[in-house]
């Protein structure tokens, strides 16, 4: 016979073990009621030992919820307990009550009673009676635990407020001395301060590669807070998609070539558009950014654009879509890539640097035009990238 023996005390459970299994019982632990849920569903027992005050779930939410599985409702539930009442644990399920310390001459033949077919009962209006206050006690605790929640809710985004004000304290502290280092670096590459010898211009060539990359980080931090405290407004303007698309790709280009990357930039005739050509330019950029920087060496990058319409031609938006070659995204992370600084592979031995900032820049900004940003897959197997945002303006409400 199988006993799962539900109780978060180790000496209870080493009694109840010696005692079973000298009997010839095969006996499983489990310290809390989750977990002894699980291993109930996994081996269905023969019988079911649940002490009432255990963590997490206690016996009489772990009773309901077995009583009310069909799975497992047919199987015995004993409550072994020094606290609760027989009739209420006996009319929110259980099938017998025994009390700690339990008397362990009967014990054995006790347990086999009930695995005979023993059930004990209460009448209807006792069970009743029971049925009125265990539903207020279960009010009365979900009420605690949601005030316990929202109370944890405003803790959390108090604590994402102060670290998004942190982030953008620090990343402007950071952007001050950054700006005369960029100057200075242009100085000396201008041989503004007198001739330089080749191992100085490449070491120079050097210092400025890495200052644009971390102007490029720090700038990427302060727009991602920006936007998370919502300090971002938009400057609209009548612009051309494609001159915006050929300057977000112009951006790229060098990178590109570096890697031998193919741009291949296809749209369809285009309207003008009502936008933050800057804002939408760059999240273009960030885009093709991710593109550039997870995909393959040789590969192409697609760039297309097209004008959406929408409903009964009231609705128009410009879609942007960039595909790479790439490995892709799994499909159980396409939701979070637009989370700020999460990273597909957050490894410290990751392959490609980066904040994960892009992404979350280039979905924020569709957002606040009124658009979207999804993830997919490109035709290549690697990934889609899609934004999507009104021609115009909507409407003031």
């Amino acid at each position: 016979m199988n006993v799962l023996h539900i109780e978060d005390r180790r000496e209870n459970r080493l009694l109840v073990r010696k005692l079973l299994e000298s009997r010839g019982f095969t006996v499983t632990d489990a310290a809390d009621g989750l977990t002894g849920i699980e291993l109930a569903f996994e081996m269905r027992p023969d019988l079911i030992l649940v002490d009432i005050n255990i963590p997490g779930l206690d016996g009489y939410t772990v009773v309901t919820k077995l009583k009310g599985d069909p799975r497992v409702a047919d199987i015995p539930v004993v409550a072994i307990t020094a606290e609760g009442g027989r009739k209420r644990a006996i009319s929110l399920g259980f099938d017998g009550f025994l009390t700690k310390p339990i008397h362990m001459a009967t014990f054995v033949d006790e347990l086999r009673a009930f695995l005979g077919g023993k059930r004990e009962t209460v009448t209807d209006a006792e069970r009743t009676t029971q049925l009125v206050e265990e539903n207020r006690r279960v009010v009365d605790h979900l009420e605690a635990k949601v005030r316990e929640l929202t109370r944890a809710n405003e803790r959390l985004r108090e604590v994402d407020r102060l670290k998004m004000e942190v982030l953008r304290n620090v990343s402007h502290e950071l952007s001050t001395p950054l700006t005369p280092l960029l100057g200075y670096v242009k100085m000396l590459n201008g041989a503004e301060l007198g001739p330089l010898t080749d191992g100085q211009k490449g070491v120079l060539a050097r210092m400025d590669g890495s200052l644009i990359r971390l102007k490029s980080l720090i700038d990427n931090l302060l727009n991602v807070t920006r936007f998370a405290t919502g300090a971002v407004s938009l400057e609209r303007s009548a612009v051309d998609p494609a001159r915006l698309v050929h300057h977000a790709v112009a951006a790229v280009r060098d990178r590109a070539a570096e890697r031998r990357v193919i741009l291949d930039v296809a749209l369809e005739p285009l309207e003008t558009v009502v936008v933050d050509a800057g804002r939408l330019a760059d999240a273009l950029r960030q885009v093709l950014d991710n593109a550039l920087k997870f995909g393959p060496e040789g590969q192409t990058i697609r760039v297309t654009g097209r004008l959406v319409i929408e409903g009964e031609g009231d609705t128009r938006s410009l879609e942007l879509v960039v595909d790479d070659e790439g490995a892709g995204i799994p499909a159980e992370q396409r939701d979070r890539v637009c989370d700020p600084f999460f990273q597909v592979d957050g490894s410290a031995t990751r392959r490609v640097g980066g904040a994960g900032l892009g992404l979350a820049i280039a979905e924020r900004t569709c957002s606040l035009h009124g658009g979207r940003l999804t993830v997919g897959v490109s035709p290549a197997g690697g990934v889609r990238v899609t934004m999507a945002v009104p021609t115009r303006p909507p409407a003031p409400r």
